[in-house]
């Protein structure tokens, strides 16, 4: 890469007119050596290449290409060069999910000259970047990731041991009468621990419950275990 006083970008977008513009105007910025472009996944892999940049800023809906694939690219290789989604969308969980991909910042479309530049230098001194009007909805969005983790939490210890029993069975992908048959229960016993759980998990269906139960550690179980969980002595039905 170029020194710090000559910064290499590398422009990432499809849409010609606006990537062309946005260049030049890069370009003059004192402290930018040169602005290549790319309107491809495979066309920003040959300038990462051939002209290795400092900083990448990259659209990530690429006619029918995902720039989340070329995020992932930059994280793999040692001293990779920062990158800065520049998006039409301000969805806070496409926000996360570049975040979580190796983005150092977001920026929308509509962002002043002026924010922009300052952000990109940002993010060149090592900091993140949120476009302001992204800074509530992506926190909201993260703070109820939190909250429906302490609520998952909170379901799994309040769980009784045979409610437990009945969700890892259902975990396992046992019908309610496989399950029935290995807890020594009847069916209707089976299906009432099933609503329980339906209620406390705030899921609508089995199959969602499952889902639920699995994203929160939930585990299913083997054919000895499950003859354990059956004579389990003293387990309530």
């Amino acid at each position: 890469m170029t020194g710090p006083d000559e910064v290499v970008v590398l422009l990432v977008d499809d849409h010609r007119v606006f990537a062309e513009a946005l260049a030049g105007v890069l370009a003059a910025e004192p402290g930018i050596s040169r602005v290549n472009l790319a309107s491809t996944l495979d066309g920003a892999r040959g300038q990462l290449r051939a002209d290795p940049p400092d900083l990448v800023l990259l659209d990530l809906a690429l006619a029918d290409e995902s720039g989340y694939t070329l995020l992932a690219d930059l994280a793999g290789p040692p001293d990779p060069p920062a990158a800065i989604v520049l998006s039409g969308s301000t969805e806070p969980r496409l926000i996360v999910q570049a975040l979580e991909a190796g983005a150092r910042g977001w920026l929308t479309k509509t962002t002043r000259l002026n924010a922009l530049i300052a952000a990109l230098w940002q993010v060149l001194d090592g900091h993140m970047y949120l476009a302001p009007a992204t800074l509530q909805p992506v926190l909201t969005h993260l703070l109820a990731d939190v909250h429906r983790q302490r609520a998952a939490a909170a379901f799994v210890d309040q769980l009784t041991p045979r409610e437990l029993d009945v969700l890892r069975c259902l975990v396992s992908g046992m019908t309610r009468s496989e399950v029935a048959q290995h807890l020594f229960v009847s069916t209707n016993t089976v299906r009432t621990h099933i609503q329980s759980l339906l209620r406390r998990s705030e899921q609508h269906s089995a199959l969602a419950l499952v889902a639920f139960a699995r994203s929160h550690g939930v585990t299913g179980i083997d054919e000895s275990e499950a003859s354990l969980i059956a004579v389990r002595p003293g387990s309530p039905s």
